[in-house]
């Protein structure tokens, strides 16, 4: 499916992604922190991406006891991407979900907010088949693409610098999976994914070549991760919210002086080897609570999202630049005591 000549900010309105989140959240508690006892706490269904990054602060949570401390009692769902998750928020199936940076044009458009950022990203790249050395080399040649995803935001950078255009490739939308699957088969020339997946790929494909990185571009964006709600749900559900920054700060603050912990607890929550997260760790820039509360207070991190904001612009996936106070409730996260 070619997805040239439609405008990408329409792409979540499929029945496709209704049908698959119903799925996953119908055994939502299946993947509960199993915590109990003591005052009735408040429930939270928390959607994640499967990997370090996206499931560490969750993890540490559950192994230091913070969800507890705060009175929460998370049920969490396994999410691909960003948008598929931004849309369950949308439909009540999740109160607050991990996004990549690539979908960070949904809050950017009204469609969720943000609570808290988690890392600056170094995890994207656009890769292709041995022997394809560069864009050019890649020009009319089969690429897939996770719509919406940080893959598709760091391919959308690589063109621009490269003075290229998308119709200038057969551009595949695919979900990361079959992107991972595709690739590693030979059914397409390059991808825009990211680590771990590529780690999958290169199972099958060592020589894989990456022809570009998120550190290619730090110089001129900004790419980071966060935990988003539903527009509004802050003002709506004050209590809610600063109950899972306050988590959120305290799984931070101890994932920035306990690599190793944050490593075991993530492939415990994980049901996988440290081995295989491993690599994860150091794909990721990360921050203590106190600096990204200092980032929130001098505009940092206005500026980061502003950055972002017009690339979108540019890439057709939001109508207008809107400022970032709009949807990172940055007062409240300054505001909020870690658990």
């Amino acid at each position: 499916m070619n997805l040239n000549n439609t405008k990408r900010r329409d792409f979540l309105a499929g029945g496709l992604g209704l049908a698959t989140i119903a799925a996953l959240t119908a055994c939502a508690g299946s993947e509960s922190s199993g915590s109990s006892g003591g005052a009735e706490k408040m429930p939270i269904k928390v959607g994640y991406i499967a990997d370090y990054n996206g499931a560490a602060l969750l993890a540490l949570a559950n192994e230091e006891g913070y969800w507890d401390q705060a009175g929460l009692k998370p049920d969490f769902v396994p999410f691909t991407n960003g948008p598929l998750a931004i849309q369950a928020l949308g439909t009540n199936n999740v109160d607050v979900a991990y996004i990549g940076s690539g979908a960070l044009w949904l809050p950017a458009s009204g469609k969720a907010e943000i609570w808290a950022l988690n890392t600056v990203s170094n995890a994207d790249r656009v890769i292709a088949q041995p022997g394809i050395s560069s864009m050019e080399d890649l020009k009319g040649k089969k690429v897939g693409v996770p719509e919406g995803t940080s893959g598709d935001q760091l391919l959308n950078l690589v063109l621009k610098k490269e003075g290229l255009k998308r119709e200038d490739f057969d551009i595949v939308t695919m979900d990361p999976s079959t992107a991972v699957s595709a690739f590693a088969s030979g059914q397409i020339d390059g991808a825009a994914l990211w680590y771990p997946l590529i780690d999958n790929i290169k199972e099958r494909v060592p020589d894989v070549v990456e022809l570009a990185a998120n550190k290619d571009y730090l110089d001129d964006l900004t790419f980071p991760s966060s935990f988003v709600a539903a527009a509004g749900r802050a003002e709506k559900d004050k209590e809610l919210a600063q109950k899972f920054i306050s988590v959120v700060k305290a799984s931070n603050d101890f994932r920035q002086e306990n690599t190793e912990k944050s490593l075991s607890a993530s492939a415990k929550f994980l049901k996988v080897g440290e081995e295989t997260l491993k690599p994860q760790v150091d794909v990721a820039i990360t921050f203590t609570s106190a600096e990204l509360e200092e980032k929130t207070k001098d505009g940092t991190i206005g500026k980061w999202l502003k950055g972002l904001e017009e690339q979108f612009l540019a890439d057709d996936k939001i109508d207008k630049i809107a400022d970032p106070k709009t949807f990172y409730t940055g007062d409240l996260y300054v505001e909020t005591k870690k658990a």
